[in-house]
């Protein structure tokens, strides 16, 4: 495929330079906190902030997930984004398909209510939120803050498969609608594993908006059993406050699901935002 832009060497040369500069900002960081991770006390991250650990100390990690309690807030913290990627893969799926391929009197403003929802964010109604979360009798529960977190991550979903699936061929669906598939066996035959980019994308971004979610569990959690790990570090930061070796350990700890999952899901994911604004 012939290039869209064509730039000349000083051109790549500013690219490639702005390139590493960014994988710098976001790496020197990221490497910091693993270095100063494995020193065996807090006056070798204070001396040599960047220096080498000496010696290596594994064992921090053993240690804050032992005494951090981390087995509980990493349970909870698996629930929550697992249930949530589950919640919203087969809710935003089943929508969309219907908005792209059933369309009714209403379906327009119905898409249009799911647009207003990615430009206004959750955290501007939660007062009426919390009110009916309280109703329910949801409040201090995981089932609670499992369906806020889905919720808010409905909107943006559902426009990324709506036009993800607009870019699907209807010749398939035709051709399985007169071998006389019901709508459901289209879907669920046809169209969802045609949709595998657009769904690991949802589900990428919703399993680390979940991972990673501290204001909605704050709200509408209150018993530390239930805690997930973003909560669970905040109370880790007050026991080992001046402890800044282990509390690196800590956030590595936190970090490590969102990382393996980015690397389980890259590809599909890179295809999904690619796919989803490319016809054909």
């Amino acid at each position: 495929m012939d290039k869209i832009f064509k730039l000349n060497k000083r051109e790549q040369l500013v690219v490639q330079f702005i390139m590493l500069a960014w994988v710098a900002v976001v790496l020197i960081p990221f490497g910091a906190a693993i270095i100063n991770a494995l020193k065996p006390n807090v006056g070798q991250v204070f001396r040599e902030p960047f220096g080498l650990p000496d010696p290596w100390t594994w064992s921090n990690f053993a240690k804050a997930w032992v005494n951090a309690n981390f087995s509980q807030y990493f349970l909870n913290s698996t629930i929550i984004a697992v249930s949530c990627v589950i919640i919203v893969v087969f809710c935003a799926s089943t929508t969309a398909f219907v908005l792209a391929r059933m369309p009714f009197r209403g379906s327009t403003a119905v898409f249009i209510c799911f647009l207003i929802g990615v430009i206004i964010p959750i955290r501007l109604a939660l007062a009426p939120l919390f009110d009916i979360v309280r109703t329910l009798g949801l409040l201090d529960s995981l089932f609670g803050v499992i369906l806020v977190q889905s919720a808010s991550m409905m909107p943006v979903s559902v426009f990324i498969l709506v036009s993800f699936m607009k870019n699907i061929s209807v010749e398939l669906e035709e051709a399985a609608k007169m071998d006389g598939a019901l709508p459901f066996t289209v879907f669920w035959r046809i169209i969802f594993p045609l949709m595998r980019p657009a769904i690991a994308t949802i589900a990428l971004l919703t399993f680390v908006q979940a991972w990673n979610e501290y204001f909605l569990p704050l709200i509408f959690l209150q018993s530390e059993s239930n805690y997930p790990l973003t909560l669970g570090l905040q109370r880790f930061n007050q026991q080992f406050a001046i402890q800044w070796h282990m509390m690196f350990a800590g956030i590595l700890i936190m970090m490590g699901p969102t990382i393996i999952a980015f690397m389980l899901a890259s590809k599909q994911f890179i295809s999904g935002l690619t796919q989803g604004g490319v016809k054909e």
